[in-house]
């Protein structure tokens, strides 16, 4: 399967909210981006975004993976570890040495044996938090969800 991996920019945000119905979302990554305080990667083909992932620069834990989606159909194929590898360059190119992700155990074990692959060891127990969450249709849900940190070092 032949596909791209680049930066996202605004004229993708129609064909993100195609993935996730959520343009607040998007319009924020993109603003930060410019800010350069997160990197939205996209996979696509034929001008088809695949899938996406984010690389935050702000907060706790830094760098640190977020987001990591590809669409159903396109699942197994190698988009999401590419997605992984591409924003892991990105954090190499800023001189970092280290980048963390926080996974839920529970609700995304095929995320964890994944990241686990690609060399990251975890660094908490699962803990609970609290966050705002988005369905399909944009609305927003406050949920309490099992998290671990995992680490890996770059080389």
């Amino acid at each position: 399967m032949k596909y791209k991996i680049r930066l996202a920019n605004e004229n993708d945000l129609s064909g993100l909210c195609d993935i996730r119905n959520n343009k607040d979302l998007f319009t924020n990554y993109l603003k930060q981006f410019a800010k350069k305080e997160v990197y939205l990667a996209i996979a696509e083909q034929d001008s088809i975004i695949l899938g996406f992932g984010v690389l935050k620069l702000n907060g706790t834990m830094l760098p640190k993976l977020s987001d990591l989606y590809v669409k159903e159909n396109y699942r197994r194929n190698g988009i999401g570890s590419d997605l992984i590898k591409y924003r892991e360059n990105i954090a190499k190119s800023l001189s970092y040495s280290e980048i963390f992700v926080s996974v839920d155990p529970i609700e995304n074990p095929k995320m964890i044996k994944l990241i686990c692959k690609h060399g990251y060891e975890p660094i908490s127990e699962p803990y609970l938090k609290k966050a705002l969450f988005y369905n399909d249709n944009g609305t927003t849900y406050n949920k309490t969800y099992t998290r671990i940190d995992l680490k890996k070092l770059l080389k």
